[in-house]
């Protein structure tokens, strides 16, 4: 029996990956489906850079613009609608396009999630305490001793106290249940292409698309969405852009200033992206151009 294929354009932001979609939606009958976390909200078309209204129209796009930002979209939420999105888009005899820069999304799909059981609220206490009184040195050294290889940042103390929870309750390294992946859609390959980029042309990059957010009306549309009075500890709230343009709404800093700090923390985000590409085994396995 012949597997299903799945082409997914990964790579940074601002490397070029929706237009390169495009390109292939022109060449084949398919569905281009989101997979950027912050993508998914209706407040924030311009300033997430989702595609434009004439490309929604004109080439079927999914999972774009469907979130209210009041949600949180978790990675297990993205695989169950990704998951149905596919089969739909099967049943009609089109090729899945999945885009996006989500690292976390996009591995989780192709590799498969694990299968570690629910840590009980009690155990995430109890290592918060530990952390607080000890530091979080206290419980990487606990982790490192268990495991030489351990490859965790020593200051992601998100990372380190999950893995230090996945530990304390159930006997195994994080990296053991890991092996144990289940995956999200059976007899499905993919065919995986990574934009090609140069850093420095996608800060550029990066750079002119934020003012050209700014020009097109970035700041009304981060205006509406704070008159929807949101949670600050909502991922929408994090969106680049967001927390720069707040600040000059409230007149705290300059509109320049405001653009500068954005851009930074763009290039911030395009470096730690890179980074995650280089140290998370999604390998590039085709050429665009068998598409084309």
């Amino acid at each position: 029996m012949n597997k299903k294929k799945a082409l997914v354009i990964f790579g940074p932001t601002a490397s070029g990956k929706s237009s390169k979609a495009i390109q292939v939606a022109k060449k084949y009958n398919s569905t281009i489906i989101n997979a950027d976390s912050i993508q998914v909200y209706q407040d924030l078309r311009l300033i997430t850079s989702r595609p434009s209204i004439e490309d929604e129209k004109n080439f079927d796009h999914k999972l774009y613009g469907f979130l209210q930002g009041n949600q949180n979209c978790t990675v297990s939420m993205w695989l169950e609608l990704i998951k149905k999105e596919i089969k739909v888009s099967f049943d009609n005899d089109k090729l899945p396009i999945i885009v996006g820069g989500t690292g976390m999304y996009l591995k989780s799909l192709i590799d498969g999630i694990s299968m570690i059981p629910n840590i009980p609220i009690s155990v995430k206490e109890e290592t918060k305490k530990k952390v607080k009184k000890k530091g979080l040195k206290y419980i990487y050294e606990i982790l490192l001793n268990e495991n030489a290889s351990l490859k965790l940042n020593p200051n992601d103390t998100q990372r380190i106290q999950r893995a230090y929870n996945v530990f304390v309750s159930t006997g195994k390294m994080i990296e053991e249940w890991n092996l144990k992946n289940k995956k999200v859609i059976e007899d499905l390959e993919f065919d995986i292409f990574i934009q090609d980029f140069d850093r420095l042309e996608i800060y550029n990059n990066s750079e002119s698309r934020f003012d050209k957010m700014i020009e097109s009306g970035g700041i009304d549309e981060v205006k509406k969405m704070l008159e929807m009075n949101y949670d600050p500890s909502l991922s929408i709230m994090k969106a680049i852009g967001v927390r720069e343009i707040s600040k000059y709404l409230n007149n705290e800093i300059s509109l320049l200033d405001a653009s500068n700090l954005a851009k930074q923390k763009t290039r911030n985000y395009i470096k730690r992206q890179i980074t995650w590409i280089k140290g998370n085994n999604i390998t590039k396995n085709c050429d665009i151009k068998k598409y084309l």
